[in-house]
């Protein structure tokens, strides 16, 4: 029989899914993780090397042994949840040791499988719960009659940990999945509604941020974990209620020091821990039998091998117990000195600790105290190496790696000095290890952060630590951003989603009075793709505002700097704002060109050149776009062979079918999916910009339509639809269902791709902030639905204006309609001529007046190449010809027309031709 794996304890470990299972609960285990464990289970019973684990688990990597001790103890913590008072892993002098029982599974036995449950964003339950068992299950099971719950209590008392464990419980229970929401690193309450939006992956608009989070739970069953809501308590308790008042399906879990006070709120008070209240005379087994002791016992085991809690010493920690108050966190602190200290030493230095500040009344000090007396006693403990470490530390918001805490820590402190640090650090449980990735993460909590904070707001040293952490932060955006050039969207995002509260912090301290802005500007302009694809957009525009309104002199000094600060805010108004954005952001395109023409800067010339095409097309000044296209076009011919090349192709594509050359629009985008660099995956030359392929899809199926050829225009969708939702960008998506999908499917008369996309522009662009494209999503809506509620005259974007009024004449407006008289509205000026002699008749015009125009609809077609608007002018002049009695040349024209067509027959132009034909007969 094949072995498929492993059994110790409660544990099940799966080789071939690589899973840990604990009873039927999956544990997040990483890579790394679970290679160390699988050799130690593979070897029970025998030492295993320090040296020879690295090298198993390590090949060919050189890696210090900080990264196997951090795996170890955090493996022993997340073992300690199944044993039964036996370590599972020690420490012997030549290495390392699994000491619990090992069983193979074989292919005949039949494991448990892991539960079906809904996606969720939880952290790994890497602490025991001891004591919280009967307190979740009574939250789990508390649902049926109620939907917001608090769990309260003092820092340290287990809110987050219960609560988590809650979470993990239910996640059966709700099938939309579970989103948990850490608010410990926010300083902002306005940021509330983002901090939300961020841990689901989506954006807000920024006039209606709960509008987003609405349409996101709206339907779904879903719950929401708060964790740590007592600094910004009344904004939390508002967003509660908007989303309560309107969602009856979603549940709310939250934990704070303070109740919300929110509508239907149940608040359930967490205690401490049982613990014994006499310690004289307690045998082990009497002083295990509390809650508080167990824990004591089981957090010593995990960081001291061999320890097991006898007789002899069940007064001793029973007492220091009692002296904690129950409390979980602060029992954690001492238990992780025993190996260290010895628990008599433990007990006489608590006790020193305690009689200082409570004068030797012992019940004058509240629970609040114990934990900032246990945490200051620790401190007091560590070395003064560890002290500075975990001071500098507490410059992290979120979680970090390594090599962050190494980049912030001492300058002439070796990598391997600082690493050994933050090594002992986590043994003494004031740092926390999540190894459910390729690298453990750490994490300071809110407590210690808090604690080690106020210590380095205090020291000389705290804006040169801040200094180092924000040129860390600038370092790894840099990165980052050079990253995105080549890398999965979707992988980079979640690879890079964790460093936005540090981005915050170093931001904060970078724009003060005590920081500096050079250095913070340059984190704004290297994180522009970070704040985009995290969708923050209108965060991320704040922060441009500030720098520009409080540092333009000093931009001015770095004119490089300038130019992508000028180009970042331009690309973010573009598609964050809804009015009057593309006038705002071609002033700020401007501003940049301004600096790199005087500075002589080509590439920056020909980068802002290309945003500024964007925003002239888009304004609907068509003739305008030629000259920007000649000014490129000039400046990329005099780098010779260069990615602009392609850039150019690009714009000239666009720019011909926005100025009715749509034959010369084909060519130019046929050339770019013919590329090589294009073919083999895609061109990104810029943060925000569209995939290269998606563009060309987007503007051969408006032309191909146009042209008169609906089914290579509905394939040219499907191809922009597939690659569109394959790379995960909410703007190319929008771009293409905008501009493409939803139009084609609209001009073919397909109702149901029209109401499947429009559907799906809709959430894509409330989610991501994209309010241009989130308009014109309501306005097709309105189409469809068959209402007038102002979509489509709120649309600023006038290609796309342009387009609503092509897809349905009851949603063209005077103005739309007046380009085309104008001669502005090029590519569908026939259409809106047609439309134009439409609104003569309705309006009492003569029919003589209304044919002249439809006579100049034709012609413009034929000028364009245009089939699709011919048909349609042709159609209207045969149906005024046939009021006048002249069928003969209504039916002459019109046969003419339709003859030409060689597929798309049942598409809806088609068939009303041909019902009209028919007709006329």
């Amino acid at each position: 029989m094949r072995s498929i794996g492993y059994a110790f304890g409660a544990f099940r470990l799966a080789l071939e899914s690589r899973t840990l299972h604990l009873r039927d609960e999956q544990v997040r285990l990483g890579a790394r993780a679970f290679d160390i464990l699988r050799v130690l289970v593979e070897r029970a019973g025998t030492v295993v090397s320090a040296d020879e684990l690295m090298a198993l688990v390590w090949p060919d990597v050189v890696v210090d042994d900080t990264n196997l001790r951090v795996q170890i103890g955090a493996l022993r913590k997340v073992l300690a949840r199944g044993e039964q008072g036996q370590p599972a892993i020690e420490t012997m002098p030549r290495g390392y040791y699994f000491a619990l029982p090992v069983s193979p599974l074989h292919t005949d036995v039949t494991t448990a499988a892991p539960r079906e449950v809904g996606t969720h964003n939880l952290p790994a339950q890497l602490a025991t719960t001891v004591g919280r068992a009967d307190t979740i299950e009574l939250l789990a099971g508390a649902w049926d009659g109620k939907r917001l719950i608090t769990i309260t209590g003092p820092g340290g008392i287990g809110k987050t940990t219960v609560a988590i464990a809650v979470a993990h419980r239910c996640l059966p229970r709700f099938s939309d999945g579970i989103c948990f929401v850490e608010f410990s690193s926010l300083s902002d309450p306005d940021l509330v509604a983002s901090a939300v939006a961020s841990a689901l992956g989506i954006g807000l608009l920024p006039d209606e941020p709960i509008a987003g989070l609405l349409s996101h739970f709206r339907g779904k069953r879903m719950l929401l974990l708060l964790d740590t809501c007592e600094h910004i308590v009344e904004s939390c308790a508002g967003l509660v209620e908007s989303l309560l008042s309107e969602l009856p399906e979603l549940r709310i879990l939250a934990t704070s020091r303070e109740i919300l006070r929110a509508a239907g709120e149940w608040a359930y008070r967490l205690s401490s821990l049982p613990h014994p209240l006499h310690t004289e005379g307690l045998s082990a087994t009497d002083a295990l039998s509390y809650a508080a002791v167990d824990l004591f016992a089981q957090r010593a085991r995990a960081s001291a091998d061999g320890f097991e809690l006898r007789d002899a010493d069940a007064s001793n920690v029973a007492a220091i117990c009692r002296r904690l108050d129950g409390m979980p966190l602060a029992i954690e602190f001492a238990a992780a000195r025993v190996g260290e200290l010895g628990l008599r030493q433990i007990a006489a230095r608590l006790d020193d600790r305690f009689r200082v500040l409570t004068q030797g009344r012992r019940t004058a000090l509240p629970r609040h105290k114990t934990l900032e007396a246990t945490l200051a006693w620790s401190y007091d403990l560590l070395p003064p190496e560890e002290q500075m470490m975990l001071q500098q530390l507490s410059a992290f918001r979120g979680p970090f790696m390594g090599n962050a805490a190494a980049a912030i820590a001492e300058p002439e402190w070796p990598r391997s000095e600082a690493m050994n640090h933050l090594s002992n650090l986590f043994a003494k449980s004031l740092v926390t290890a999540d190894i459910g990735g390729e690298a453990p993460f750490y994490r300071l909590l809110d407590t210690t952060r808090a604690f080690a904070a106020e210590k380095l707001a205090a020291a000389p040293a705290r804006d040169t630590v801040a200094r180092r952490h924000a040129e860390y932060i600038l370092s790894v955006v840099r990165e980052a951003e050079i990253e995105w050039e080549t890398a999965d969207p979707k992988a980079w995002t979640e690879r890079h989603r964790y460093l936005i509260d540090d981005l915050r912090g170093a931001l904060e301290w970078a724009m003060s009075d005590r920081g500096d802005p050079l250095l913070g500007a340059r984190i704004l302009a290297h994180s522009a793709v970070l704040w985009f694809f995290l969708a923050l957009l209108d965060e991320f525009e704040r922060h441009l505002q500030s720098a520009f309104a409080a540092h333009s002199a000093m931009l001015e000094t770095d004119p490089l700097l300038e130019i992508r600060l000028w180009e970042a805010f331009a690309y973010t108004v573009l598609h964050v704002r809804e009015r009057k954005s593309r006038l705002v952001a071609a002033d700020a395109f401007r501003r940049a060109l301004g600096t790199a023409r005087r500075e002589g800067l080509v590439d920056a010339q020909l980068r802002t050149l290309w945003g500024l095409q964007i925003c002239v097309v888009h304004s609907g000044d068509y003739a305008s776009t030629m000259d920007v296209l000649k000014e490129f076009d000039a400046l990329a011919t005099n780098l010779g062979s260069s990615p602009f090349t392609l850039v150019g192709t690009r714009m000239e594509a666009l720019v011909r079918h926005c100025s009715g050359d749509h034959a010369t629009a084909r060519l130019r985008a046929n050339e770019l999916l013919e590329h090589a660099a294009v073919a083999s995956g895609g061109v990104r030359y810029r943060v925000i910009q569209f995939d290269t392929r998606i563009s060309a899809y987007t503007i051969l199926a408006r032309v191909r339509w146009i042209q008169g050829f609906p089914e290579e225009a509905k394939e040219y969708v499907r191809e922009a639809v597939a690659r569109a939702r394959s790379v995960g960008q909410a703007l190319p998506l929008g771009y293409m269902l905008s501009l493409a999908a939803i139009p084609v499917s609209f001009w073919t008369g397909d109702r149901a791709a029209a109401e499947q996309y429009t559907a799906e522009l809709c959430t894509s662009a409330l989610k991501h902030s994209l309010a241009t494209f989130h308009t014109c999503g309501l306005a097709y809506q309105d189409i469809l639905d068959r209402k007038r509620t102002g979509h489509a005259e709120r649309l600023e974007d006038t290609v796309l204006s342009e387009t609503v009024a092509t897809v349905d004449e009851a949603f063209a407006s005077d103005t739309v309609i007046a380009r085309a008289e104008q001669g502005l509205a090029a590519w569908c000026a026939s259409e809106l001529l047609r439309l134009r002699a439409m609104h003569i008749l309705e309006r009492g015009g003569t029919e003589q007046e209304a044919e002249t125009v439809l006579l100049e609809a034709i012609q413009t077609a034929q000028r364009q190449q245009a089939l699709a608007w011919e048909l349609r002018a042709t159609m209207s002049l045969a149906e005024l010809w046939m009021r006048q009695s002249r069928h003969a040349e209504a039916q002459e024209r019109l046969s003419a027309v339709r003859a030409r067509f060689t597929e798309g027959f049942d598409t809806a132009d088609l068939r009303r031709a041909d019902a009209l034909l028919r007709r006329n007969r």
